[in-house]
């Protein structure tokens, strides 16, 4: 069931309008264009964007046959993750932590667990920091063990690993982790040193805005990875695509080319 006009209502009937899967070629190739914005009077509410339409309907994919019971989300922002989770895992209760260190992200604890109340959403959102304060947030909220974590806290390669460390220790073994912006902020190394220890496989989803990372048990696949298998890119398909970027970056170089191969005599 498409979880996305529910979602954006949430946000537009209390006076935040959306923006949503805009596509960055329109707007001079802009990265961050089509990620989630919160505008209120014509301005930007948080500088912490939500994640892009592409991605949520990347998580109704996951969610058909996945259904976690306690998911984990570090990072919070305005909800819009969160609330996400919650409405394609109904059954679900949905436990986030944010820092409250971007723009307007302690109003935005507020305004979620606002929401979740008056929608009737089984969602709790908890000032913490990571890793300091997982532990203690998820015991205490009696969501242990997690079965669920999206990851999309500061984004650095040591911290995504200290986040997974954290979470890991109070989560069941068949937990599956999602980590926002792998792709976009560089954090491969993180999800290596991850695996490495862990033994547990990855799959990076090109056909993700930011380019997640999608982590599980190793040595049973999921039947759901089934689901989610378009949104990892085949290798062939990424050397054509990125030879076809250059050429049309380059295009007068590559006609330059072209005309100087026709040109050049052919010894055989």
């Amino acid at each position: 069931m498409p979880i996305l006009a529910r979602l954006v209502s949430f946000y537009e009937k209390r006076g935040i309008q959306i923006s949503t899967g805009l596509n960055p070629s329109h707007f001079s190739n802009y990265p961050f264009a089509p990620f989630t914005w919160f505008i209120s009077e014509g301005k930007s509410l948080t500088n912490g964007l939500g994640i892009s339409l592409q991605e949520i309907y990347f998580l109704e994919c996951l969610f058909a046959r996945f259904h976690p019971r306690r998911p984990f989300v570090i990072g919070n922002s305005a909800g819009w993750s969160t609330l996400a989770l919650a409405l394609a895992n109904p059954s679900a209760t949905v436990l986030a932590i944010d820092a409250g260190f971007d723009a307007h992200s302690l109003e935005g604890i507020d305004f979620t667990n606002g929401v979740a109340k008056e929608e009737g959403l089984r969602v709790c959102v908890v000032k913490g920091v990571s890793p300091m304060d997982v532990g203690d947030i998820v015991r205490g909220h009696g969501t242990e063990p997690i079965d669920f974590a999206f990851i999309d806290g500061m984004h650095t390669v040591e911290q995504v690993e200290k986040d997974f460390d954290a979470i890991r220790a109070i989560a069941s073994s068949d937990c599956v982790y999602l980590f926002h912006d792998v792709e976009a902020w560089n954090l491969h190394e993180g999800i290596e040193r991850i695996a490495a220890k862990t033994g547990l496989a990855w799959h990076l989803l090109l056909g993700t805005s930011s380019g997640m990372v999608i982590m599980h048990d190793g040595e049973a696949p999921p039947p759901w990875l089934a689901d989610i298998s378009p949104f990892q890119a085949h290798s062939v398909a990424l050397d054509l695509i990125r030879d076809s970027a250059w050429s049309h970056r380059h295009r007068n170089l590559a006609l330059w080319r072209r005309r100087l191969r026709e040109r050049l005599p052919k010894f055989h």
